[in-house]
């Protein structure tokens, strides 16, 4: 009988969850990434000659980060409302979205957060720094006070992201959990953040987009598909070991089924490939037109945005170089290390 009880509990409990995540999406809201077909991103090298660059470029949508930071003082300066507003408009006169770039699985030494003293002892929700990003360190997604510094106040991360003037935000490093093993807890955890950020964006400006980045396996997750308008997903064809090669057809396919399911239920779907082999490139875009995924290519440090989407969305020209600031992303290494596939244990 107690067994019997607690089964029923179980399930009652497991039904009020799924509710709630069904919930997440307000009805009837447009999906705000629907009409990109085109894409940039480009997180470091964001002072005026490039916020030019962005505004003259006819990508239907761009990834920035929200500040630029001087290499001199590793100080950020927030991006003006101005020089956002300017980026939002194409060289036709129409409007493009322009999100920001949101870290909600490491702390980074650059932000407004960041206090002088964890320069000598880091806090205890905060881990070691990160081998692939110097000045980016793991931390305890979890915990109170670490969430509270990404959003529930006006002075949060997330409140200064939409005082800017953005239309949303690129989540990032929703992967981190697997540093601390990859269990159904882990995933758990970082299931519920996404859902406690995703209700308080909403809350707070209910047309903003929510876009993640990679974790593509948190979308078996009825909660977090829920909770997300789109997902962007780095090297699903080429380049998971950060060499210009093609992935194995298991981790492909492994992403693609994640992915395609995701579009099914009504999300946008963006991939990101680091290339420069024009053949690679070729094939890429073919590989994505036939998925109905919305391609962008360009460099791995993310310091300049390629030329111009061909007609079809799906193939850039050349990038457009400058000069380079200090900022989270390196030649060498992209913001979110590629894995292969993971599965809870």
């Amino acid at each position: 009988m107690l067994r019997i009880r607690a089964c029923v509990a179980g399930a009652l409990m497991l039904a009020c969850h799924l509710v709630t995540a069904e919930a997440q999406t307000p009805p009837g809201k447009p999906n705000p990434f629907a009409g990109a077909k085109s894409w940039a991103y480009q997180l470091n090298n964001l002072g005026p000659e490039q916020q030019t660059r962005i505004a003259a470029s006819p990508y239907d949508l761009v990834v920035i980060d929200y500040a630029r930071s001087e290499a001199e003082d590793r100080i950020e300066t927030p991006l003006t409302r101005d020089e956002v507003a300017r980026m939002k408009v194409k060289p036709d006169g129409s409007r493009r979205l322009v999100i920001a770039y949101l870290s909600i699985g490491e702390s980074e030494d650059n932000r407004y957060y960041w206090k002088p003293e964890w320069d000598r002892k880091r806090p205890a929700w905060m881990g070691a720094e990160s081998r692939e990003w110097k000045g980016n360190y793991l931390v305890k997604y979890w915990e109170p006070v670490w969430q509270r510094i990404i959003f529930g106040h006006p002075q949060s991360y997330v409140d200064r992201i939409l005082s800017a003037g953005f239309d949303g935000f690129y989540v990032d490093r929703a992967d981190a959990y697997y540093r601390f093993g990859d269990s159904a807890d882990a995933r758990a955890r970082m299931a519920a953040l996404l859902v406690k950020l995703s209700d308080y964006i909403r809350a707070r400006r209910p047309d903003a987009g929510i876009m993640m980045q990679n974790a593509e396996e948190l979308l078996e997750r009825r909660e977090v598909v829920a909770a997300i308008d789109a997902i962007a997903k780095e090297d699903l064809v080429y380049g998971i070991s950060h060499r210009e090669g093609r992935n194995k057809r298991d981790d492909i396919d492994y992403s693609t089924k994640l992915l395609k399911d995701a579009q099914g239920a009504g999300k946008a779907i963006f991939v990101v490939e680091y290339l420069k082999n024009p053949k690679n490139i070729a094939e890429a875009s073919r590989h994505m037109a036939d998925l109905g995924f919305v391609l962008y290519y360009g460099p791995r440090g993310l310091y300049e945005i390629a030329s111009a989407p061909s007609a079809g969305g799906n193939t850039p020209g050349p990038a457009l170089r400058g000069s380079r600031e200090r900022g989270k992303a390196s030649g060498a290494a992209t913001k979110a290390p590629a894995r292969t596939k993971a599965k809870a244990e």
